[in-house]
């Protein structure tokens, strides 16, 4: 055998029945190390030299660049958004922990559940959103693009993964549509939404008309929102026949650690005893459904109409 040097430890070796093979020698933790790139001529001295250029970075790097790479077990994405979800359930509201594995389990797991983190490109993920902005929740697709970056943050500690998939999609989702809130009603204006109030006729039965007309009314006079005014109950009201009538909302409802109290006028109460003439008991404004209050659509179709 005999060696023809080209520099760096590169070196290709010959043998005596004439076969030709690019090794390079090398120290590795004081120990001299050989490296084989393959038979001359199927690899050239080009890509010989691009070999030798790469076991370098390596060793620059402090790894030896003739270790065998450790293949990583295969982790599902289920499998690490499970393990996500578990180690943040002590830490999440028992209704948003299963929602948020709901969603998991409707668009991300049916879209890629079954394969490996690692496998997982941008693409993929882009794909998952675009099949859930199709169908307009354009707030859940942000939601999912914000739950997968966070699971793979989670799994690339663990080794499960290298990087973020999610990383450049931001700018990808689709906007989401303005707001547009409900134009104001001027003070001049009063008087004829009230009067449109008490004309309302947009239900052919009479009791619900009535119910429609004084929650619309009672939101007008005291300046509610209208969940609050829907979700209002007889016993919340104190002293209707004095002097000092007053509506307690309770700290639930307006999102205080207190009650919220309402002094209400002659007007809302004349509205309420009106209202409590078909019932006293539950919700003041009820709704079709036994033991429900008036619907959201309900109010919403009477705001359209007037």
């Amino acid at each position: 055998d005999y060696k023809l040097a080209d520099g760096g430890g590169l070196h290709l070796l010959v043998r005596p029945n004439g076969s030709k093979l690019w090794r390079m020698k090398y120290r590795f933790a004081g120990n001299e190390k050989l490296l084989w790139f393959g038979h001359h001529p199927e690899v050239s001295l080009t890509a010989a030299g691009l070999s030798r250029a790469e076991a370098k970075i390596a060793l620059g790097q402090g790894r030896d660049p003739g270790a065998r790479a450790v293949a990583k077990p295969k982790m599902t994405f289920e499998a690490a958004a499970r393990a996500w979800h578990e180690n943040r359930l002590a830490s999440l509201d028992t209704g948003h922990a299963a929602r948020l594995l709901r969603r998991l389990e409707r668009d991300a797991f049916a879209a890629f559940g079954d394969r490996d983190l690692l496998a997982i490109t941008s693409a993929d993920v882009l794909a998952m959103i675009r099949v859930v902005e199709a169908r307009g929740a354009l707030d859940v697709s942000r939601r999912l693009k914000q739950h997968v970056s966070q699971i793979y943050r989670f799994a690339i500690p663990h080794g499960w993964a290298d990087q973020d998939p999610t990383a450049y999609l931001s700018d990808l989702l689709k906007p989401k549509p303005r707001v547009r809130h409900m134009a104001r009603v001027g003070i001049d204006e009063l008087p004829d939404v009230v009067r449109a109030i008490d004309t309302y006729d947009g239900d052919q039965n009479p009791r619900r008309r009535a119910v429609s007309r004084a929650a619309m009314l009672f939101t007008v006079l005291i300046w509610a929102r209208t969940n609050e005014t829907r979700f209002a109950t007889w016993d919340q009201f104190e002293d209707l026949d004095s002097a000092k009538p007053l509506w307690r909302v309770p700290p639930g409802r307006m999102k205080m650690d207190r009650d919220h109290l309402v002094p209400l006028s002659r007007q809302a109460v004349r509205v309420l005893n009106a209202i409590g003439e078909i019932a006293r008991t539950g919700y003041v404004f009820p709704g079709e459904k036994p033991g429900k209050p008036i619907s959201q659509n309900t109010i919403s179709h009477i705001h359209n109409a007037l």
